[in-house]
C-alpha cells in the first residue's frame, strides 16, 4: 500500500471502517470509509444518503490527516482540473489514471502537491471525495457533495460535466457582479475626488477674500468653508471616524444576528437589492437542481444549496423551508410559507413535485434567473449613469454657486 505523503506535525489519526448501509430504496450497500469515528463516518454516510445498519474498523489499516492549511487553488484552476479529469473519465480512463495524468501534467507546483496528495490518498483506498475532504479550501462541500454522489451511484463521470458546467457558470456570475459593482465604485471615486479638490485645493483660494466679508457671507459659503476648513485641518479626526464605522460594521456584520440584518437591508436597496436577491435565487436554484440530479437526498440538497446562496435572509429562509420538508411538508408549500421566494419559483417547485420532474423545473428557474441577472445588470448600468452624473453635478455645482455667490454680492454693492 502506497505511503501518503504529510506535510507538518499535527496530525489526527484516520481509522478505515467496513460499513453496510441502506439506500432511500431499502437497497443493501457495502463500502469502506476514512473517518475519524463512528460519528464521523455515520455523518458522512448520512450526507449521501445513506443509512447506516453495521460498521467494524479494519485492523492495522490507519492514516493521518492533516490539521495544517493545504495548498489553495483558484476556482479556473479548480475548473481545469475537473474539466480535464472529466475528459479522462468519459475517454473511459480509471479514475486512479486520471489522477496520475492530472499529476503528471500538471504543469505548476501547488496544483501538482495536491494533486499528488489526492492521489495518494485514492490509492490508498480512499475515496475521491475522502480525499477532496483534505483540500476544502480548494474544493467546497457542494463540491465534495457531488463527487460522493457521484461515486455512490457510478455517475462520475456525468457529475463530473455537471459539476463543469456549474463552475463555469459560478466564474461568469462573479465576473457579472464584480462588472457591476466596479463602474458605480469608478463613478463614486471620481466624484469624491473632484469634491475634495475643490474643498481642499479651490476654496482655499478664495479665503482671504471672503475672510474681508465676514459674517456677511451667504449660509452656503459658510458651509463651504467649513467643511473646507475640517478636511484640511482635522482630516485625521475624520479618517479615524470612517476606520471606525468601518470596524463597527465588519464587527456587527460578523455576527450571526447583524449579517441577518444587513442582508435584509440590503435586500431593499433600490436597483442593486433586485439584483443581489436575483443572484441569490439563482444560486440556489443552480446548486439545488445539480445536488438532486446527482442522487442527493432533498434534506442535505437543501443544507447545501443553503450554504451557497450568499446572503442571509435567503439562507435562513432554506433552513426554515428545510425544517417543514423534514416534518413532511411539501417543499413548495415551504418555500412559500418563508415570503422570500417569487410565486413564479414556488409554482415551478410545486409542478416538479407534481410530475416527478423537480430536477428539470429547478434547472428552468435557474435557466430564469440566469437570463435576470444579465438583464437586470443592465438596467443597472443604464439608470446608474446618469443617476450619477445628477449628483456630481448637483454637489459640484452647489459648491460653484456657494463660491461666487459672495462675488455676485461683491459686484451688486459695487454697482
Amino acid at each position: 500500500m502506497p505511503r501518503i505523503p504529510i506535510v507538518g506535525a499535527n496530525y489526527k489519526i484516520m481509522k478505515r471502517y467496513f460499513y453496510t448501509v441502506r439506500d432511500e430504496k431499502g437497497k443493501m450497500v457495502k463500502g469502506n470509509m476514512l473517518a475519524e469515528s463512528d460519528i464521523e463516518l455515520g455523518d458522512k454516510l448520512s450526507n449521501l444518503g445513506y443509512y447506516l445498519t453495521s460498521f467494524k474498523v479494519a485492523k492495522g489499516v490507519k492514516t493521518a490527516k492533516r490539521s495544517e492549511k493545504a495548498s489553495n487553488l483558484h476556482p479556473r484552476e479548480v475548473l481545469r482540473i475537473t474539466f480535464q479529469l472529466a475528459t479522462l473519465i468519459d475517454a473511459g480512463l480509471p479514475l486512479l489514471e486520471g489522477l496520475k495524468d492530472l499529476a503528471r501534467e500538471a504543469g505548476d507546483d501547488k496544483i501538482q502537491r495536491v494533486m499528488d496528495d489526492i492521489r495518494y490518498r485514492v490509492e490508498s483506498g480512499d475515496s475521491l471525495e475522502g480525499a477532496l475532504s483534505f483540500h476544502p479550501d480548494s474544493f467546497s462541500q457542494l463540491y465534495r457533495a457531488i463527487i460522493g454522489a457521484g461515486e455512490a451511484t457510478g455517475k462520475l463521470a456525468q457529475v463530473l460535466d455537471d459539476l463543469v458546467a456549474l463552475l463555469e457558470w459560478q466564474m461568469e456570475l462573479q465576473a457579472k457582479m464584480k462588472e457591476a459593482a466596479i463602474y458605480p465604485l469608478i463613478l463614486f471615486v471620481v466624484m469624491v475626488g473632484v469634491v475634495v479638490l475643490l474643498v481642499v485645493k479651490v476654496i482655499p483660494m478664495f479665503t482671504p477674500i471672503f475672510e474681508q466679508l465676514g459674517s456677511d457671507l451667504p449660509l452656503p459659503t459658510r458651509i463651504v468653508l467649513g467643511v473646507s476648513y475640517a478636511i484640511r485641518h482635522y482630516w485625521y479626526v475624520i479618517m479615524g471616524a470612517i476606520g471606525a464605522l468601518f470596524f463597527a460594521y465588519k464587527t456587527y456584520n460578523a455576527t450571526e444576528k447583524g449579517r441577518y440584518n444587513v442582508d435584509g437591508v440590503k435586500l431593499k436597496i433600490p436597483l442593486f437589492g433586485d439584483l443581489l436577491r436575483k443572484v441569490a435565487l439563482s444560486r440556489f436554484a443552480h446548486t439545488f437542481a445539480l445536488s438532486f440530479r446527482a442522487g442527493i437526498n432533498l434534506l442535505t440538497c437543501l443544507d447545501i444549496a443553503r450554504k451557497t446562496a450568499g446572503n442571509s435572509r435567503i439562507e435562513n429562509a432554506i433552513a426554515k423551508a428545510r425544517d417543514s420538508v423534514n416534518v413532511g411538508e411539501k417543499l413548495a408549500v415551504s418555500l412559500k410559507v418563508t415570503g422570500e421566494f417569487p410565486a413564479m419559483v414556488t409554482r415551478m417547485v410545486a409542478i416538479g413535485e407534481q410530475s416527478g420532474s423537480l430536477v428539470k423545473t429547478s434547472s428552468k428557474v435557474a435557466e430564469y434567473y440566469d437570463r435576470e441577472v444579465s438583464s437586470t445588470i443592465k438596467k443597472l448600468f443604464t439608470a446608474f449613469e446618469p443617476i450619477m452624473i445628477v449628483v456630481m453635478g448637483v454637489v459640484v455645482g452647489g459648491i460653484a454657486l456657494a463660491i461666487f455667490m459672495p462675488m455676485f454680492q461683491m459686484v451688486e454693492m459695487v454697482g
